[in-house]
């Protein structure tokens, strides 16, 4: 079978899955497509193009049939929630996400959506662009900690306890009162309370 620039980054998204981000190697990718090493290179010149393209694979269809007739927040925060899922359906997507500048078409084609929704709800290009970057950190950022959670041995049981030990009822009565959520898992209303939060910072760009 012709190697073909999609097959690439299809068999290292599923290593990616397998090994990890640290152990993602240009060798174990020949390996997985049973291909001398370096044949991967007519295809990628480096490394790290190949983590751009499988980054920007992603994203694939993000912004696609959004809903009309809604409001620029609830279609923000659709995208916003979509962008989650993307990240959270690979290994280490977080990771591969934020280690990549990727001007590619996937990536523009979210960014294109995000600052036009803002930009149609009243902002200017500058402040509709920082704006979608403030929230898409905001994703990032959620998923690298839900996916280093699920990552942690014994579904974070020694952490959890940890952070336990280390609350003094003197020195941190108000943490001691909250540690229920402190080390909870991060659920989508967790997600959905912050992602919330950035978006009531946008409207008040609109309104102030």
């Amino acid at each position: 079978m012709r190697l073909t620039r999609d097959h690439v980054v299809a068999v290292a998204l599923d290593l990616l899955d397998e090994v990890g981000l640290e152990h993602l190697t240009m060798r174990r990718l020949a390996d997985a497509l049973d291909v001398r090493n370096g044949a991967t290179y007519w295809h990628f010149r480096s490394k790290q193009a190949l983590l751009e393209a499988m980054a920007d694979a992603l994203l694939t269809g993000l912004p696609a049939d959004l809903p009309a007739g809604q409001p620029w927040d609830e279609l923000a925060a659709d995208v916003a929630r979509r962008l989650r899922r993307a990240l959270l359906s690979r290994r280490d997507g977080a990771r591969l996400f934020s280690g990549s500048f990727f001007p590619l078409p996937n990536a523009l084609a979210y960014g294109e959506t995000m600052v036009g929704l803002l930009v149609g709800a009243g902002l200017d290009h500058r402040s509709a662009t920082w704006a979608t970057d403030t929230l898409t950190y905001y994703v990032v950022a959620h998923v690298t900690e839900e996916q280093l959670a699920a990552a942690l041995p014994d579904s974070g049981k020694d952490a959890r306890n940890r952070l336990d030990a280390a609350l003094d009822p003197t020195e941190h009565p108000h943490l001691l009162a909250a540690r229920d959520d402190l080390a909870a898992p991060h659920p989508n209303a967790h997600f959905d309370y912050g992602l919330s939060l950035v978006l009531a910072g946008i409207r008040g760009e609109l309104t102030g």
